[in-house]
This record gives C-alpha cells, structure tokens and sequence, in this order.
C-alpha cells in the first residue's frame, strides 16, 4: 500500500479483508451514535446506523454482493429485513386488534391512520410536482414519517435503492426534530399540555392524581407515626387521592398483610408504598419516617406479572375491578406496548397488558387466572414456531395470483407482517404456543433493522454524492413539507372532528408516527404519562400502515 494514499482508504482495504467486518463496525457505531442524545431527542439506532453506513460506504467500506432484498439474495441484511418486519407484526399484534374493541381507542386509531394517510398523499402529490422519481418518493415519505418500517418494505421494491436511501437519511432528522419543534406550539395547534395536566392534577372526587415530576417510580417503606393516620381505616384516609401513592402492604410485628379499605393503621406499622419522588415524600409527612424494612423479604408475599387475555377484563377500568377488595392483591404498574402506565383508577385494561401484581400467592395465582396468565418466563421462546412462522411468510409473500391480467401478491414485507400479526395476536396454535418475550422481540427488531439498513446503507454510499446533486435540496424540502401535513393534518381531525383532548391528541399524532422520540416530548410538555394511552392505540395501526404505505408510495408514483 502506498503511504501517499489517504488513511481512510488503509483502514477501508482493511476492514474489507475480513468478511462481516464492516457490516458489524457499522452497526456497532450506529447503535453507540443512536444513544447520543440533544434535549431527550436522538437519532434512534435506524438512523444513526443510516448515517453511518452512507459515510463508511462513501469512504469505501463494501460488503460483497447487492443488497439483499432487491437482489433476491440471501445475505445479513435479507435476513435483518425479514426478521424487522415479522417483528413490527409481533409488536403490534395485541393492541392492533384490541384497538378496535374498545370505544375510546376507535379516536386514537383514527389519528393514526390520519397521519400515515395524509402523508402518504402529500408525498405522491409533492413528488408528482418536483418530478422525483419513485425511489426517492418513498424514501422521504420513510423519512417523514420516521419509519424504518417504511424503508425497509419500500425497498423490497424501490427500483434505485441508493436514491431511496440517501432519501431516508435527508428527510429523517427533521422528522424527528419537527414534533419537537411543533409540540411548542400546543396552544395554537393542538391545545396547551402543560394546562391541561395542571387541570389533570386537580383531584376529581373518587378518582386519585395523576402522578406528576419526580422521576420513576420507587417502592419505600415508612413507619406510621404520626397522629392523624393512627386508627384510621384507609378509605377514609384516602391516602393514594391525597399523596399519589399506592399502599403495596403493611407489617404489623410479625405479621405482612395487603391491606384493604377497612386496614387501620397502628403506631409502629411499617407501610411499604408505590410512587414518584415527590409523592413518597408528601406520604412520608402524612404517615411517618422512610424505614428499612428487610422483613418483607420472605413475607410471603410476591410480585408477579400479568398478561391480560380475558376478553371479559377489556375494555375495563382499574376502578371497576377493584383489585384490592376482589383478589387482595395491588396493581403496582402497567406495561401497554413499549411503555409503562400509572395504574391510575380510570385507566381501561386492553388485551396485551402486562400488569405488575403484589399480594401473596394465592390471591394473585387467582388474578392472573381471572385476568388471563402470568406472563412466560423470558427463556421461554418456542423457536420452531417462531422460525415456521417465518418460513409461512416468505413462502407466502412469494404468492402471486392472477387477477385481470396482473398478477398481485402480499408480497415479502406485507405477508411477513400479516404472519407477525396473527402469531403475535393468537399467542398459541394448537400445541405450538407463539409468545415471543418482549426483550427477546426488541433484541430481534433492532438488530435485524441494523443489519439491513447497514448492508443497504454500505451499499449507498458509493453513489452519496450523484443522488445528492440530483434532488438533495428538493427532496429534503419535500419531506419537511409531508411530515407538516401530517403532523398538522392530523392534529386538526383529532381536536376538531373527533374532540380528542390535547393530550391524546398528540400522543395519537406520536403514534400514528411511530416515534418514541415525540412520545417523550409531549411527556414531558405535559407533564405526565396520559399520552401513552393515545400513543399505544395509534402506534399498532401506524406501524402496520407505515409498512404498507412504502410499496404502495412506490408502486403509484412508478
């Protein structure tokens, strides 16, 4: 090698000498830049792993072959593409059909569909007018909406994959800074979030606060000393409507109970409680000092967590079932999707809940059976129905059937979806059960999106600098234009048509974008977690038309 030429081409040749190497390096400096984060905000592991792929590619960084997906090939990226996809279907299985049951949720489902409906209808009519072609068409509406979802299934068709990907990486930052940008401007689009959680926080007679700042919840235990809760029932107390908090359980002596309506409190108690920060320490004036309470371990009881499958319990609030009096067990927190829920008493259960239970064994073995079951171990992942499912939907995407002289297909990204929908949904198939644990279905969603977008991306790069003197600036300007209309669009149908509140409104609009990123913007404009509720219904239907929208953004602008 010669010492004229520039270290960057050493240190390309180099990586290029060992198979995998430069697929790996990307994903291991996409996947540590995804983690950077300005003001909460980050490029997420799609993105960053984007960027890096166009500039490695560019610098000279190859794998061998065409990219999996266009080619036909069997290469990391196609099996990232395949494993992606499935995996958005498992994800959205259980709130995608619960969704639909539940009268509240129709709203949020609505927004969703807003979104990706109006994007994808600003981005054909935006490219018609600046004439770009329909790869770069489908990788700005990815961009907008930022979807990997989008991207990936437009590329099984894309006719130029470097335009569609130099597309992506343009439009996807302002995507994901233009929520931000606009949740400050609530009170004139959407209604004002931090308001209405104010007004939110008032108490409302027999329901309890919604939790506000102070970080996380915690479980502490306290020892009851102060006089005006001694010999006192706690639903006169009323100490979750006063404090925020949730009273898990009590030791009297020897003696660990989950205390009921009718549980007065005696001087010495120990009263173990569930809450943010500030909650624990308002409950900490009104009850008495924090206290260590290694006595809890072994009590007898036990925290366990909980899938909800009963038809019956959808569609019901917390306030209806009333744990405490029916099983004598607490509902300590609730998992919906990718995000937690305060188990506030209004909030409305739906099928795929995981809900977090503490009481002792029995009473919560009788929950869960009334619920639905307790939720697999996370060994347990049953691999020969996973991988069957897959085999299902590549062999199904391969269908083409003829239908007035065209032959038509789900195709690979809409029959891996269709498959990842049901086996997520039913969770059993006669002896074969389907439930992928939610770590083990992250593990697999993000490493086979790195995988792909990183082989496409190397790929890419070589062309960078032709597809950006095509249509860079057009293309950027575009996609900053469909993520306005759909962000704004659908903001409108849902305060104006649907009279959504402001905070579901904007979490709607975040789900319908499938972005965590705006999730946690308007958390923290509003000051609380209401939105999650919003964002859970919104995202199955978003992410599921996110992935259809990519093909059919490139199969009409052909």
């Amino acid at each position: 090698m010669s010492r004229d030429r520039p270290a960057v081409e050493h240190l390309a040749e180099l990586v290029n000498s060992v198979p995998l190497a430069g697929l790996l390096l990307v994903v291991a400096l996409g996947y540590g830049l995804s983690r950077l984060t300005v003001r909460g905000v980050s490029l997420g592991p799609a993105g960053a792993t984007l960027f890096v792929a166009l500039a490695l590619g560019h610098a000279g960084v190859r794998v061998s072959g065409e990219p999996g997906v266009a080619a036909g090939g069997v290469t990391l990226g196609a099996l990232g593409f395949a494993l992606f996809i499935y995996s958005v279907g498992f994800d959205a299985a259980p709130h995608f059909f619960s969704s639909f049951r539940e009268r509240r949720g129709w709203g949020f489902v609505a927004v969703g569909v807003s979104v990706n409906v109006l994007a994808l209808l600003a981005a054909l009519t935006l490219g018609r007018l600046l004439a770009l072609d329909a790869s770069s068409i489908a990788g700005l509406l990815a961009g907008a909406l930022t979807s990997a979802a989008t991207y990936a299934a437009a590329s099984e068709i894309a006719p130029d994959p470097t335009r569609l990907s130099v597309a992506f990486a343009l439009t996807y930052p302002f995507g994901l800074l233009a929520v931000v940008l606009l949740v400050q401007l609530a009170p004139w689009l959407g209604g004002d979030l931090r308001r209405e959680a104010e007004l939110a926080h008032v108490p409302l007679p027999g329901r309890p606060p919604l939790p506000s700042e102070g970080g996380p919840e915690l479980t502490r235990s306290f020892e009851v000393r102060e006089e005006g809760v001694l010999g006192r029932p706690l639903h006169e107390l009323d100490l979750t409507h006063a404090t925020g908090c949730v009273i898990s359980r009590v030791r009297r002596g020897t003696n660990v109970l989950v205390p009921g309506g009718d549980t007065e409190l005696a001087a010495g108690d120990v009263v173990t409680a569930v809450g943010r920060l500030d909650e624990l320490r308002s409950f900490e004036e009104r009850v008495g000092p924090e206290t260590l309470n290694p006595a809890l371990e072994g009590s007898g009881l036990v925290a366990r967590r909980v899938e909800v499958l009963r038809p019956q319990m959808s569609g019901v609030s917390l306030r209806d079932l009333g744990f405490i009096g029916r099983f004598h067990c607490v509902v300590t927190r609730i998992e919906r999707g990718r995000h937690w829920i305060e188990p506030d008493a209004a909030v409305v259960l739906a099928r795929g809940d995981v809900v977090e239970l503490v009481g002792r064994g029995d009473d919560v073995r009788a929950a869960a059976a009334a619920l639905g079951r307790f939720e697999p171990s996370l060994q347990e992942t049953d691999l020969a129905a996973y991988a069957g499912g897959l085999v299902l939907g590549l062999l199904l995407g391969a269908v083409r059937i003829p239908l007035f002289g065209v032959k038509v297909g789900l195709g690979t990204a809409g029959a891996l979806l269709g498959m990842g929908l049901l086996l997520g949904w039913r969770q059993r198939l006669g002896p074969l059960r389907t439930h992928v644990p939610l770590e083990a279905r992250q593990l697999v969603r993000d490493l086979g999106i790195l995988l792909f977008v990183g082989e496409t991306g190397l790929h890419a790069g070589a062309g960078l600098l032709d597809t950006l003197r095509h249509a860079g600036w057009e293309t950027f300007g575009a996609g900053a234009a469909v993520n306005g209309v759909a962000v704004v669009g659908a903001l409108l149908v849902a305060r104006h048509a649907l009279r959504l509140r402001p905070v579901d409104a904007w979490g709607s609009v975040a789900g319908g974008l499938t972005s965590s990123a705006a999730l946690q913007t308007v958390r923290r404009a509003a000051d609380g977690n209401e939105a999650a509720l919003s964002y859970a219904a919104a995202y199955a239907i978003g992410s599921v038309l996110a992935t259809l929208a990519g093909p059919l953004a490139v199969a009409w602008a052909a």
